[in-house]
């Protein structure tokens, strides 16, 4: 677990400067739904309750209202706030509660152990 403290998001500045909120290293595939329209897929890096990182061939605008789309969790509305080659950085609307990002987690962790 990665944990980074850092102050309010501001323009400029380095994408490891903008995290407040522990960020959780992941592997996790997800579907992006930009603005409502084109669907691509991503791989989730990190997570935590107010945004993630995530890895993607596809350009997104920025700033660009997104859904994150997971299996077994509810559509997460975001917005992409940053964007550095292929990695790009997601702010979301409503902060997750504690038991949804565990529960993002624990279904990572089953799938890891299924033969």
């Amino acid at each position: 677990m990665t944990a980074t403290m850092g102050k309010q998001i501001g323009v400029g500045q380095a994408a490891t400067d903008r995290r407040y909120a522990i960020r959780i290293n992941v592997q996790i595939d997800a579907d992006l739904l930009e603005q409502g329209r084109r669907r691509c897929g991503v791989t989730l890096t990190n997570l935590s309750i107010t945004g993630c990182r995530f890895e993607s061939d596809y350009l997104l605008r920025l700033p660009a209202p997104i859904t994150l789309l997971i299996d077994g969790v509810d559509p997460i509305v975001g917005e992409v706030v940053w964007a550095e080659g292929k990695l790009v950085g997601c702010h979301f609307a409503e902060a997750l509660s504690p038991t949804i990002c565990n529960r993002i987690i624990r279904t990572l962790r089953d799938r890891a152990k299924r033969p």
